[in-house]
């Protein structure tokens, strides 16, 4: 009897466990129903526009398009695209549902679309980082009304990232505030952050009246336990800002501006006018453990020069830079001529190897850095294409038309 008693509560003991097991797996597919694998290598995302309306296309390894679920809404603007770290998920802001741009995930499994934020802000498409930190899935960083939001996926909910709440800015400074004005020098808002390897150390690309400033902001406290101060590292007519998988950055300056009553040396100033170091660069951006950017010059356009830079694209080993090189204009703007590659070290531009000619534009490399895709724009229009590494083998994945930043899926062959 007592081994049939002990029997009876070692089954009893695993059909609680098994009941418990259950109901957390349909609590959480209740809350967000998401299944389904797909295996996303060699897939390429991009916008097909047509005037003031966008649409989410995916090609996949052959170039066969296959059209995002279109919603009950007749008329929608598919916005921005970005893919989930581990390739399985498309993220688009769109207004499928409302005025304002919300963010929607794509399972390409299930052919199903879902909007995942909530708010009447406009939202980003999300991107997410930092590579390794088992969080990173779960939550993306978004652009939504000047600010940068970290946005759960799974429940919509968002908190704050930059500019930092006090929460994580403070720990023993009593009274820090979170605000806008600790960054009215620099900017009037941001449009795009990337974590540099770890959620503690940011850049943030904001816009000005002149142009783009790009900062760094420590979160913590310094060894005086002061909040660490946001910090200004360029400033320029046109900025940009990428990371590679272990979080180092790229920071592209096209028309490098000093800062307003920067303390400018003598050097740059001749007859009395202010000439800057450079006119464009590309730079090597990390954090030391004194949670101090580290920087190295990649690549650097003189001052008078007819070149400049138009867009780039770090590999996500963080070994290759690819860099659009283009040709200023009369009345201040650009036209693209060629894409390069070089290695992502100092000085790496003396390693410069031209890639492909043409008015390109939006590269993005493959996960293992074979292949790249781009734009080109020839006559009115504009195609999404895809070559090997070294430039051979060319492919026009579209036929005519206006598209927008292809990307190539992060998920890797088997």
């Amino acid at each position: 009897m007592k081994k049939q008693n002990q029997r009876r509560f070692a089954i009893m003991l695993v059909v609680i466990t098994i009941l418990t097991i259950g109901f957390q797996f349909f609590k959480s597919a209740a809350e967000d129903p998401d299944f389904g694998d797909f295996k996303s290598a060699g897939y390429i995302i991009a916008i097909e526009r047509n005037g003031s309306v966008g649409r989410a296309v995916m090609f996949d390894e052959s170039g066969k398009r296959i059209d995002a679920p279109k919603p009950s809404k007749s008329e929608y603007d598919d916005r921005e695209v970005s893919w989930s770290l581990d390739g399985q998920r498309v993220f688009i802001s769109s207004n499928r549902d409302s005025s304002a741009y919300s963010v929607y995930r794509w399972n390409p499994a299930k052919s199903k679309m879902e909007r995942r934020s909530v708010g009447s802000i406009s939202q980003g498409a999300p991107w997410f980082g930092p590579y390794g930190d088992p969080e990173a899935k779960k939550f993306g960083v978004i652009q939504a009304g000047g600010q940068i939001l970290a946005l759960e996926i799974k429940s919509g909910a968002t908190t704050t990232v930059l500019p930092p709440t006090a929460e994580r800015v403070t720990t023993e400074s009593e009274g820090s505030t979170s605000s806008m004005d600790n960054y009215k020098n620099f900017g009037e808002s941001f449009v795009k952050a990337r974590y540099l390897g770890s959620k503690d150390r940011i850049l943030g690309l904001m816009r000005n009246d002149e142009g783009n400033t790009v900062i760094f902001q420590a979160i913590g406290v310094d060894q005086n336990g002061q909040p660490f101060r946001p910090v200004e590292m360029y400033r320029g007519k046109r900025l940009n800002i990428e990371t590679d998988r272990v979080g180092t950055a790229a920071v592209l300056i096209a028309g490098f501006q000093f800062a307003p009553n920067a303390e400018i040396p003598e050097e740059f100033i001749k007859n009395g006018k202010v000439t800057p170091p450079f006119a464009d660069g590309i730079f090597k951006v990390g954090v030391g453990q004194d949670m101090a950017p580290s920087v190295e010059p990649v690549a650097m356009i003189p001052v008078g020069a007819k070149e400049t830079f138009v867009d780039f694209a770090l590999s996500p080993d963080g070994k290759m830079l690819a860099a659009v090189i283009g040709e200023k204009l009369a009345d201040g703007g650009y036209i693209s001529r060629a894409l390069v590659v070089m290695p992502f070290e100092l000085q790496g531009s003396q390693k410069m190897t031209p890639l492909l000619q043409g008015a390109i534009s939006s590269p993005s490399w493959s996960p293992d850095s074979s292949q790249i895709t781009y734009l080109k724009t020839e006559g009115s229009d504009t195609d999404v294409y895809r070559a090997n590494g070294d430039g051979s083998n060319e492919l026009k994945l579209t036929n005519g038309g206006n598209w927008a930043t292809p990307q190539f899926s992060p998920a890797s062959g088997s």
